[in-house]
Order: structure tokens, then sequence, then C-alpha cells
């Protein structure tokens, strides 16, 4: 019992102080945005994990020493749950296991739709206004827009846009500087990164921890292209890129991750100013092992009911 409180009051309060204490880890490592894009990711699956293996708790703790039966046969199932008299606790128990996935299948299921929905019409603009060519050895779609714009389209037919705009406005490393962005986002699917964040913040309105993880998980992923689109071409070109995209107000349609996404001057900050790395490999293991600390407790909670009799002492 006592580790069943802890893993629940653990996971409550990693809900409502974990936007915090991730951006002090952001400060206190001085970690490159792809640490804490990975630390962000990890922390949004723990608590989806973590809450599930809290339900596995409480289904093995109003099951009581029957559940050993239910690991041991199936079969045996009924009979234990009739014997502990834990009929109404079960049925409790396997409601709140139901409408979870069930919101989140949904959830899915709806942005899914909503999607493909407009990449369809999206593919149909493209094919009637766009031509394929080769930028800088890069394959892409070129736009007949004055706007200076480019984005990626994740999935097969799209890839890479850019509008004449961009390619009469930019220098040649400033135009490879934004390709090698774009490549960035698309190598590194960072489309499937921003879209889990979104639907658990979605499926699960209200908790503190995904809706900060939809805000955050876009910008970084921008952060993270940016890196190595610095690596590629320098971080000046880069920025003078940023500047110019930023100031046509020119953006990608949904899902395509753009260029001039996110905050401009953060970003170009970030490349004129880089921040030194102040921590080693220790301290992130650390901040891992911090973040998955409630789905630890959560599933050896599951574990210790399971494996541990209640206590029968006499009075």
């Amino acid at each position: 019992m006592t580790w069943s409180v802890a893993a629940l009051a653990a996971v409550v309060l990693w809900s409502v102080t974990g936007p915090r204490a991730l951006r002090a880890l952001h400060r206190g490592l001085g970690a490159t945005a792809r640490t804490m894009l990975t630390l962000w990711t990890l922390a949004t699956a723990t608590w989806l994990l973590a809450c599930a293996a809290l339900l596995a708790t409480l289904a093995t703790g109003v099951m009581g020493p029957g559940v050993k039966a239910l690991v041991a046969a199936c079969s045996d199932l009924f009979q234990a749950v009739q014997q502990n008299g834990a009929q109404h606790g079960l049925a409790v128990a396997g409601l709140l296991g139901a409408v979870g996935p069930a919101r989140l299948t949904w959830t899915a299921v709806r942005r899914r739709r909503d999607r493909a929905a407009r990449r369809g019409e999206y593919a149909r603009a493209l094919a009637a206004g766009g031509r394929r060519r080769a930028l800088h050895l890069e394959r892409v779609r070129l736009l007949e827009s004055p706007e200076p714009a480019a984005y990626c389209v994740p999935g097969r037919g799209f890839g890479i846009v850019v509008t004449m705009g961009a390619v009469d406005r930019l220098t040649g490393p400033e135009l490879r500087a934004v390709l090698a962005h774009e490549r960035a986002h698309l190598n590194g699917r960072h489309h499937l990164l921003v879209a889990w964040a979104r639907l658990l913040d979605s499926a699960f309105p209200g908790v503190p921890l995904l809706r900060a993880a939809a805000g955050e998980v876009p910008e970084l992923v921008e952060w993270t292209a940016d890196d190595r689109a610095a690596e590629e071409v320098g971080p000046y070109a880069l920025a003078h890129a940023l500047g110019i995209m930023a100031a046509s107000g020119a953006d990608g349609p949904e899902p395509a991750l753009s260029a001039s996404g996110a905050c401009p001057v953060r970003r170009v900050r970030r490349q004129v100013r880089p921040a030194e790395p102040t921590a080693g490999r220790a301290a992130h293991v650390g901040a891992t092992l911090f973040v998955v600390l409630p789905l630890v407790l959560a599933v050896l909670a599951t574990v210790l009911n399971v494996a541990v009799p209640p206590c029968e002492c006499a009075g």
C-alpha cells in the first residue's frame, strides 16, 4: 500500500511540476535541443505508462491475493474475484482502465482523419502549382510564390517545398542552410514527435505536463533542425535566412514543419550566441533517471501488489 501511495503521489507531482523541473534541467545542464527534445518526449511517454501501471496496481489491489491465481491461470479469475468480494472494485478498475485508452484512440483517429483530409487538399494544390527541381543537389517542390518560404511535408510524394521568393532572396549558403534545416526535420521524423505531444494534450486536456509538452516539443524540433543546419553550413548563414523568412510571415500548411516556425528571435540568438554545455554524461544520465522515476515507482507498486501477500495480522 505504501508503494502504491508513493507511486500515485509521484505521478500527480510529475504531472504538475514536470514542466518546471524539465526547464530547470535545461538551464542547469546546458543541454542541447536534441537532448531536451528526448527528455520531453520521454517525460510524456513516462506519464502515460505510469498511469497505465497505476491502473494495473488498482486492479491487483481490488482483487487481492486472487490476482496470483490470475497470473498462474486465467481460468481462475472469476472464482478469485468472487472469493474476495471484489466485483464492484474490479468493475471500477476496468472502467477506469477502458476510459483512457478509448479516449486516446478516439482522439488519434479523429486527428488522423483531419490530417489526411488536409494532406489531400494540399496534395492537389501542390500538384497544380508546384514543379520538381533540384536545388543544391536536393530534390524539392518549387512553388511560384513571391513570399520567401520553405517547409517540409512528411509522406510519400511530398518532401521539401520551397517558394521562388526564397530562391530569389536567399544567397547560396542561406538557401543551403534552409534546405539542411528541412532535411533534418524529415530525417529525424520530427513530425511524429510533434504529433505525439499534441495527441496526448488533446486526449488528456488539463494535465500541465502534457500542455507544456505540446508547446515545448514544436519549438525544440525547430532548434534541433537549426543545430543540424548550422553544423553543415554555419550559424550566420542560418541566422540571416531565419531573419528573411520570419520577416515574410509566410508559413506552411499543417502538418508541415516550416523554416520560419517557432520564435525567430530566440532561434537567431541561439545561433549567434550559443550556450556552452555545463554538465557531463553522468548528469545527463541522472536527468534521464529522474524523468523515468514515476514510471519506476508505478511499476514497482504493481509488482509488489502481485508478489507480496497482504498482511493478515490478528489484532
